[in-house]
């Protein structure tokens, strides 16, 4: 059986939402990692990260699991917009959640979830089973069998 954990935090922002992680240990800027890739594929709808050690994974349906971001209003733009197209990801959990981010989960209501009660970056791994609760402020993480 699988390996299952559960991060405890204060309520987060947005409802539930589950998928595979996708585990940034750098913080992301929606402009700079993923502003290049959104304006020159808006047409072709892919979303990938040009973060290093991220470049080619596809964020559509995934539980996007980062420190926190960089970058300023312009992210929420780009979030808002990959997400209306349904080609963002499902989720947000992070250290601490910046402004500009936060913004965008109550405009677009991804969950999104912080200040949990161990660090989701040393927990979560890419490829584990992530859900989010920010209703209740858990996340649940089912390892990935090895």
């Amino acid at each position: 059986m699988a390996k299952k954990i559960v991060l405890k935090g204060h309520k987060g922002i947005g409802g539930v939402a589950e998928g595979e992680a996708v585990v940034s240990k750098q913080p992301i800027s929606y402009m700079m990692d993923i502003g290049s890739v959104w304006w020159s594929d808006r047409v072709e709808g892919t979303n990938e990260l040009s973060v290093p050690s991220l470049i080619g994974r596809d964020l559509t349906g995934k539980v996007l699991v980062f420190p926190t971001s960089k970058g300023g209003w312009f992210s929420q733009q780009i979030i808002m917009d990959i997400y209306s197209r349904g080609l963002g990801p499902v989720a947000f959990v992070n250290r601490i959640t910046h402004p500009h981010f936060a913004i965008a989960a109550i405009v677009t209501g991804l969950p999104t979830v912080d200040r949990l009660d161990k660090d989701p970056i040393e927990i979560i791994e890419t490829g584990d089973w992530v859900k989010v609760d920010a209703e209740k402020g858990i996340v649940e993480v089912t390892k990935k069998k090895i």
